[in-house]
């Protein structure tokens, strides 16, 4: 084989082996490709994996700030009724006037040590009777108020950072009697309602 013949061999031949090399260097690069996606997702994967863990905790550590005292308010709780009830005979029996400002100061300064806790008192008298606030201790008969109103607060209730800490004991109101019989009945049943019905319009109005 003369030296011309050869050289348009290796011509020839040249052209398949960069092809080849060309498919090897490209199915390289997608395979690289392919863990580097794989990598990236996973990564992406635990940041975002990480970053719920981090809100979980800095919630569980606000939660736990916010009721970490809660036993300890709620034994609290009973002193400051005995604190608001011995004002309230102190007044009654015109007790003098040092004790009176005595018991209203230190009762002033339970509840402000309970409001700095974020615990606050449930006004219940006049409001609805709500079971996730208030326990019914009794019902009573009366024309005074809506049927289903709390007329009565036997011991103050309490919520702690917006959950109920201790329910209110009240007494809820209910329809009294209507006597009679008849065509009577069903008047009195009307006029009941329709002083019921005016009362709302007197609240709304």
């Amino acid at each position: 084989m003369t030296a011309p013949d050869s050289e348009r061999e290796e011509e020839a031949a040249r052209p398949e082996t960069e092809s080849t090399d060309g498919l090897a260097a490209r199915a390289e690069l997608e395979a690289k490709t392919r863990e580097y996606e794989d990598l990236f997702d996973k990564y992406m994967r635990l940041l975002a994996e990480f970053d719920n863990y981090k809100k979980r905790t800095a919630k569980e550590r606000d939660q736990y700030q916010q009721f970490a005292n809660e036993e300890l308010l709620k034994e609290w709780l009973p002193i400051i009724d005995n604190m608001d009830r011995a004002l309230g005979h102190a007044r009654e029996s015109q007790a003098p006037p040092a004790v009176v400002e005595g018991w209203a100061l230190v009762l002033k300064q339970a509840h402000d040590l309970l409001a700095r806790a974020g615990v606050t008192p449930i006004d219940s008298v006049g409001a609805p009777f709500n079971p996730e606030f208030h326990q019914a201790i009794a019902q009573r008969e009366t024309d005074d108020a809506e049927e289903g109103t709390v007329i009565e607060e036997a011991q103050r209730g309490y919520v702690m950072n917006g959950r109920l800490l201790r329910p209110a004991l009240v007494t809820v109101a209910k329809p009294g009697p209507v006597a009679g019989d008849g065509t009577d009945d069903a008047a009195a049943r009307g006029a009941h309602r329709s002083r019921r019905a005016q009362r709302t319009h007197d609240q709304t109005s």
